[in-house]
Formats: C-alpha cells, sequence, structure tokens
C-alpha cells in the first residue's frame, strides 16, 4: 500500500517535472516567436546578395591620428585619398573585401598594414551587422535556450560551441545588451534600435572586450536602395589601452540580387 502511494507520487512529481519542462521550453518558443517578427531583417525583405563601395574619411582620419589639420593637397593624404574598399556580402552573410584605386593606380605597398587594418575593422562590422541585419537575429530555437524574465526584460541564456551567451531583450523584444563569454574572452555588447514600419533597425553598437581593454562603439545611418535599408554612413571609435582610432566611411554604388 505505502509502495503504491510513493510510486504514485513519485510518478506525479515527474509527470510535474516533464510539465514545467516543456511550459518553459513553450514559453521560450512564444518569446522567440515575438522577437522574431519585431525584427527587420534583410533576408525576410528578399535580399539575397549585394555588392557595394566603401569610402573612408581619409583626412578626417589622418586628422585625429595625427591631432592636427590636415590640408586637401597635403603629400600623406594624397597617398591614400584614392583608395578604397570592395565589399561583397553572400547569401550567408560572408564578407569579401578588397582595397582598389578609384584613379587605376596601383595601390602603394607601403600601406598594406593600414590596408590589413582597415580590411579587418570592415570585416568585423559586416559580421555583426550581418547577423542582426540581414539576418534575423532569432531565426530559430534551440532547446539549450533558458529563459528568464526580469521585470519587463527577458533575459535569454543559451552555449554556441564553447561559448555562453546572454541575451537581454526589453518589453519590445528590442536587443538591449549580448554577452558571449568563452576561455579568455568576454564580449559584451549594447545594441540599440529604431523603429520602422518594417521592425527595429539595428542603429548603434557599444561594445566592450575583455572588461574595458578595448571598446568598440559604431553609429550606422541607412539608404533607401530598391526599398532595401542598407548602410548609408557608419562612424567607427576604437579606444585602445595606448590610442584611440575614429573613423567615418560612406556606402555607395550598391548592386543587388534578390529573391
Amino acid at each position: 500500500m505505502k509502495n503504491s502511494i510513493a510510486r504514485k507520487l513519485t510518478l506525479g512529481l515527474l509527470l510535474c517535472s516533464s510539465l514545467q519542462v516543456l511550459a518553459a521550453t513553450a514559453e521560450v518558443k512564444q518569446v522567440i516567436d515575438k522577437a522574431r517578427v519585431s525584427y527587420y531583417a534583410l533576408k525576410d525583405q528578399g535580399l539575397k546578395t549585394f555588392h557595394c563601395n566603401v569610402e573612408p574619411d581619409w583626412r578626417k582620419f589622418l586628422e585625429g591620428v595625427t591631432k592636427k589639420p590636415v590640408a586637401a593637397d597635403d603629400p600623406q593624404l594624397n597617398r591614400f585619398k584614392d583608395l578604397r574598399f570592395s565589399v561583397a556580402i553572400d547569401e550567408e552573410g560572408q564578407s569579401t573585401i578588397t582595397p582598389f584605386m578609384v584613379n587605376g593606380g596601383n595601390i602603394d605597398p607601403a600601406l598594406s598594414q593600414m590596408i590589413d587594418g582597415f580590411k579587418q575593422m570592415l570585416a568585423g562590422f559586416y559580421q555583426t551587422w550581418t547577423a542582426l541585419v540581414l539576418k534575423n537575429p532569432f531565426h530559430e530555437v534551440s532547446d539549450s535556450i533558458t529563459l528568464r524574465q526580469e521585470g519587463d526584460n527577458f533575459r535569454l541564456l543559451s552555449k554556441d560551441g564553447g561559448s555562453d551567451v546572454e541575451i537581454v531583450l526589453n518589453k519590445d523584444y528590442a536587443m538591449s545588451e549580448m554577452k558571449v563569454m568563452s576561455a579568455g574572452s568576454k564580449v559584451v555588447m549594447f545594441p540599440k534600435y529604431t523603429k520602422t514600419a518594417k521592425g527595429l533597425l539595428l542603429t548603434d553598437i557599444d561594445s566592450t572586450i575583455d572588461d574595458g581593454k578595448q571598446r568598440i562603439v559604431i553609429g550606422i545611418t541607412y539608404q533607401n536602395i530598391q526599398g532595401f535599408n542598407l548602410p548609408g554612413h557608419a562612424s567607427f571609435r576604437v579606444t585602445l589601452p595606448d590610442q584611440v582610432v575614429a573613423v567615418e566611411i560612406a556606402f555607395s554604388q550598391y548592386q543587388l540580387a534578390t529573391q
């Protein structure tokens, strides 16, 4: 008799536990589903791939490096004022970045280190931007996601490979914080969004790396290209332990492939 009651209690507790897990999974799915439809995503709008040119404001960049005004005919500026970058983004959001000279000339080999730095900066920008704007940031639901409600906010916790990921959503499902922690590395990102008729569109990213050893602040303004919101201008401010680098870039000559 006692054993029978114990078995029933045990089965009942197991059933309740299962129901709690199912309820939690259903709640996570509900939050993700609501978040998914809240964002502006270019692929959801029908964009497949694109190509564009990127032009840094070399004069402002040089003034930031030298800490003094730079004349339009400055010899150092003339070495790379015609340098641009061609960017191609494929269907997976991967970028191919190629430097070129608009005057058709050869690139000065002495600029290779600076060019590599700009290519890395652009690759990093597109890696983040394509994940949050080209694609929907909530394109799938993982069984490993845990949900916590904190007042009006939601905190999503998950694992991505060897990294622990935390994402905070506000009551409008806009991402206000993303934290990625792995062995020997910690990145905390604070994105900002603007509301559009087709969903939340990323406008700013403020990131700190390894508890402030580096800080990267990015601002983005958009232009309408064939009905799609694509970057028109971006500003970068990178703070390192021994220097601060500020760069402004303009995007032009878009070529799009649509679905």
